[in-house]
Protein backbone atom coordinates (compact mmCIF):
# COMPACT_ATOMS: atom_id res chain seq x y z
CA UNK A 1 0.00 0.00 0.00
CA UNK A 2 1.41 3.28 -0.93
CA UNK A 3 -1.39 5.70 0.06
CA UNK A 4 -3.71 6.64 2.64
CA UNK A 5 -7.05 7.91 0.96
CA UNK A 6 -8.74 11.25 3.15
CA UNK A 7 -12.27 11.07 4.09
CA UNK A 8 -13.19 14.15 1.37
CA UNK A 9 -11.17 12.79 -1.65
CA UNK A 10 -12.96 9.18 -1.29
CA UNK A 11 -16.25 10.36 -0.61
CA UNK A 12 -16.26 12.97 -3.46
CA UNK A 13 -14.35 9.68 -5.54
CA UNK A 14 -17.50 7.32 -4.97
CA UNK A 15 -20.50 10.09 -5.08
CA UNK A 16 -21.35 11.42 -8.63
CA UNK A 17 -23.29 14.13 -7.50
CA UNK A 18 -19.91 15.67 -5.25
CA UNK A 19 -18.27 18.81 -7.34
CA UNK A 20 -15.13 17.28 -7.40
CA UNK A 21 -16.16 14.14 -7.92
CA UNK A 22 -14.33 14.15 -11.58
CA UNK A 23 -10.87 15.28 -10.21
CA UNK A 24 -11.46 13.05 -7.08
CA UNK A 25 -12.05 10.00 -9.13
CA UNK A 26 -9.12 10.25 -11.55
CA UNK A 27 -7.09 10.55 -8.83
CA UNK A 28 -8.23 7.95 -7.15
CA UNK A 29 -8.49 5.62 -10.52
CA UNK A 30 -4.57 6.80 -10.60
CA UNK A 31 -2.87 5.35 -7.34
CA UNK A 32 -5.03 2.37 -7.01
CA UNK A 33 -2.29 -0.14 -8.82
CA UNK A 34 0.29 1.05 -6.46
CA UNK A 35 -1.99 -0.16 -3.35
CA UNK A 36 -4.39 1.96 -1.33
CA UNK A 37 -6.38 1.83 1.55
CA UNK A 38 -8.78 3.91 3.87
CA UNK A 39 -8.67 4.28 7.45
CA UNK A 40 -11.41 2.75 9.56
CA UNK A 41 -12.39 6.14 9.76
CA UNK A 42 -13.11 6.90 6.22
CA UNK A 43 -15.23 3.87 5.65
CA UNK A 44 -17.88 4.95 8.57
CA UNK A 45 -17.50 8.20 7.53
CA UNK A 46 -18.70 8.24 3.60
CA UNK A 47 -21.09 5.16 5.08
CA UNK A 48 -22.41 8.14 6.99
CA UNK A 49 -22.51 10.98 4.45
CA UNK A 50 -24.07 8.34 1.97
CA UNK A 51 -26.79 7.60 4.45
CA UNK A 52 -27.22 11.36 5.22
CA UNK A 53 -30.49 13.40 3.76
CA UNK A 54 -29.00 16.53 3.98
CA UNK A 55 -26.28 15.57 1.74
CA UNK A 56 -27.80 13.26 -0.23
CA UNK A 57 -31.28 14.80 -0.80
CA UNK A 58 -33.75 12.48 -2.31
CA UNK A 59 -30.58 9.99 -2.88
CA UNK A 60 -30.04 9.10 0.56
CA UNK A 61 -29.05 5.49 0.81
CA UNK A 62 -30.36 2.57 3.23
CA UNK A 63 -27.47 1.47 5.48
CA UNK A 64 -27.25 -1.87 3.02
CA UNK A 65 -26.35 0.10 0.01
CA UNK A 66 -24.32 2.40 1.45
CA UNK A 67 -21.90 -0.60 2.96
CA UNK A 68 -22.46 -1.75 -0.47
CA UNK A 69 -20.94 1.31 -2.14
CA UNK A 70 -18.33 1.45 0.00
CA UNK A 71 -17.26 -2.15 -0.13
CA UNK A 72 -17.94 -1.72 -4.18
CA UNK A 73 -15.28 0.81 -4.23
CA UNK A 74 -12.67 -1.14 -1.98
CA UNK A 75 -13.50 -4.15 -4.09
CA UNK A 76 -11.91 -4.62 -8.24
CA UNK A 77 -8.78 -4.90 -9.93
CA UNK A 78 -6.95 -2.99 -7.20
CA UNK A 79 -8.68 -3.66 -4.28
CA UNK A 80 -8.28 -1.12 -1.20
CA UNK A 81 -7.26 -2.26 2.57
CA UNK A 82 -9.16 -0.73 5.76
CA UNK A 83 -6.65 0.30 7.73
CA UNK A 84 -6.84 0.46 11.84
CA UNK A 85 -4.56 2.69 13.84
CA UNK A 86 -2.06 0.92 15.93
CA UNK A 87 -1.56 3.85 18.63
CA UNK A 88 -3.38 6.25 20.19
CA UNK A 89 -3.66 9.62 18.78
CA UNK A 90 -0.37 11.59 19.45
CA UNK A 91 -1.25 14.26 21.56
CA UNK A 92 1.79 16.62 20.79
CA UNK A 93 0.54 15.80 17.06
CA UNK A 94 -3.18 17.04 17.74
CA UNK A 95 -2.29 19.89 19.63
CA UNK A 96 -0.60 21.64 16.77
CA UNK A 97 -4.77 21.53 15.15
CA UNK A 98 -6.27 25.29 14.92
CA UNK A 99 -9.57 24.23 14.96
CA UNK A 100 -12.12 21.25 15.25
CA UNK A 101 -11.88 20.64 11.40
CA UNK A 102 -7.76 19.42 11.41
CA UNK A 103 -8.51 17.05 14.54
CA UNK A 104 -9.52 14.23 11.65
CA UNK A 105 -6.91 15.39 8.85
CA UNK A 106 -3.98 14.97 11.83
CA UNK A 107 -5.33 11.71 13.05
CA UNK A 108 -5.41 10.55 9.25
CA UNK A 109 -1.57 12.06 8.99
CA UNK A 110 -0.89 9.91 12.16
CA UNK A 111 -2.49 6.57 10.59
CA UNK A 112 -0.72 7.42 7.42
CA UNK A 113 2.54 7.77 8.86
CA UNK A 114 1.91 4.16 11.22
CA UNK A 115 1.10 2.61 7.93
CA UNK A 116 4.33 3.87 6.26
CA UNK A 117 2.30 5.36 3.82
CA UNK A 118 1.16 9.04 2.42
CA UNK A 119 -2.08 10.73 2.82
CA UNK A 120 -3.53 11.71 -1.18
CA UNK A 121 -5.44 14.47 -0.24
CA UNK A 122 -6.97 17.77 -2.28
CA UNK A 123 -6.91 19.54 0.86
CA UNK A 124 -4.37 21.83 0.48
CA UNK A 125 -3.70 23.49 3.90
CA UNK A 126 -3.28 19.34 5.07
CA UNK A 127 -0.37 19.09 2.49
CA UNK A 128 1.36 22.70 3.23
CA UNK A 129 1.30 21.44 7.37
CA UNK A 130 2.30 18.23 6.56
CA UNK A 131 4.32 17.92 3.19
CA UNK A 132 6.67 14.98 4.03
CA UNK A 133 2.81 12.92 4.78
CA UNK A 134 0.54 14.24 2.48
CA UNK A 135 0.28 13.93 -1.57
Amino acid sequence: MRHLIDTDLFFAAIYAGHGNHVLARRRLDEVKAAGWGIAAETYLAAVRLLMNPVIMASGALSAERALEAVESELAGEHPGRVVLAVTRPDRKMLARAKGHRQIMDFWLVQIARESGVRLLTHDAALRKHWPRDTA
